[in-house]
C-alpha cells in the first residue's frame, strides 16, 4: 500500500492510499476511526445529505459499478478524532471491504465537513487509472459546491470526475 500526501487550497486534504479486506490486520491508527456502520453506497454519519440526495448518489455510484465492476462509495464524517482524513478513509475502505479484493479497486470519497477535509482513497489496482495528480484534481472540483455547503453537487461532481478518469464517461 502506498501514501502520498498533497494539499489543495481551502484546508481540505487530498491523499490517496489503497484500500484493502477487512480481514488484513488493522493498523494501530485505525483505533482512532470510529465504528461506523456501512450504510450502503453513501454512508452520511455528518448528516449533511438528505435522503433524497442519498438515494441519487446510491444509485449514479450503484450505475458506475455496473458499467465498469470497481467499486466507489461516499462516506461522511462529523468528525476525523485526530486521525488523517486518509488515515480515515483507508480504515473505512478496509473495514467496509470497498472494491474487488483480487484487484485491489475499491475506491472511497470521504468528506469531514466540520473540519473541512476531504480524501479519496483508492485502491491499488487502480492508481494507474487515478493516479495523485488526478485525485486531487477531483478534490479540487468539489472544493466550490463544499465551500457553498452543497455538498451534494460537490459529490456529483467527483463522482463523475473519478468515473471519467477510471474510463467511463457515464
Amino acid at each position: 500500500m502506498r501514501f502520498a500526501a498533497l494539499a489543495a487550497p481551502l484546508a481540505i486534504l487530498f491523499i490517496a492510499g489503497g484500500c484493502q479486506k477487512a480481514s488484513a490486520p488493522e493498523s494501530p491508527i485505525c483505533v482512532r476511526v470510529p465504528e461506523i456502520a456501512v450504510e450502503g453506497r453513501v454512508t452520511d454519519a455528518a448528516n449533511i445529505l438528505s435522503e433524497e440526495v442519498e438515494q441519487q448518489l446510491s444509485e449514479r455510484l450503484a450505475a458506475y459499478q455496473r458499467r465498469t465492476t470497481h467499486q466507489l462509495v461516499v462516506a461522511t464524517t462529523d468528525a476525523l478524532n485526530g486521525a488523517e482524513p486518509i488515515e480515515f478513509a483507508t480504515c473505512l475502505g478496509r473495514r467496509w471491504a470497498i472494491g474487488d479484493a483480487k484487484r485491489n479497486d475499491g475506491m472511497l470519497i470521504l468528506v469531514a465537513p466540520n473540519e473541512r477535509q476531504a480524501a479519496v482513497a483508492v485502491g491499488d489496482g487502480l492508481e494507474k487509472a487515478l493516479t495523485d495528480v488526478e485525485a486531487k484534481a477531483v478534490i479540487e472540483d468539489m472544493i466550490p459546491s463544499f465551500q457553498k455547503n452543497d455538498y451534494a453537487s460537490g459529490l456529483r461532481i467527483g463522482i463523475d470526475a473519478i468515473a471519467a478518469q477510471t474510463g467511463d464517461a457515464k
